[in-house]
């Protein structure tokens, strides 16, 4: 388990965007292959990370635009590592696509709406709301309730609008256990 070698965290980190995405995949109405899918996607979607230098990815302050661009490689790199593991290629696609933004702004490919496979449009929104209510080496945790406000600023934006609707009553009525 090559992310679990660079961290702990990626380790925790991991479980819990399995863990919303796969409940938000069943409100959603995927399919049991497509909640497959989307489990070992959520786990792996960050995997191309172990090609960007430590210095970059534990970094406090801002990264200047060349270590910014390093860091948007990932997901190619995540996707020629899916690729080449006979038990991952065929999620390879959606490693790939996991940081497209629902407007179009987001990496490698710029996609838009439902361009983006519902797989990485979940694992999106869980991957926001974990990485705002944990700590970061660059910033500090938001509360549960200010991370909802950003997820719903960002509808439409970032986020598939309908997607964020379902989140939000998962997250707010059931509760996701936090770790």
């Amino acid at each position: 388990d090559l992310l679990v070698e660079k961290s702990n965290e990626t380790k925790l980190h991991s479980k819990r965007i399995r863990d919303m995405s796969v409940k938000l995949g069943k409100a959603a109405g995927l399919s049991a292959s497509q909640l497959d899918e989307l489990s070992l996607t959520a786990t792996l979607h960050d995997i191309g990370k172990i090609a960007v230098p430590q210095d970059i990815l534990k970094k406090k302050g801002t990264l200047t635009e060349k270590e910014w661009d390093i860091v948007k490689r990932h997901p190619e790199t995540g996707y020629r590592i899916a690729s080449a593991t006979p038990e991952l290629a065929h999620v390879a696609d959606y490693v790939l696509c996991c940081h497209e933004r629902f407007d179009g702004t987001g990496y490698p490919h710029r996609l838009k709406g439902e361009d983006i496979p519902i797989v990485c449009r979940i694992i999106l929104i869980a991957d926001a709301y974990d990485v705002m209510t944990h700590d970061r080496v660059y910033r500090k945790a938001i509360t549960k309730d200010e991370a909802i406000e950003e997820l719903k600023r960002c509808s439409g934006t970032h986020f598939d609008p309908k997607l964020i609707d379902e989140f939000i009553d998962i997250i707010g009525v059931k509760g996701v256990k936090k770790e």
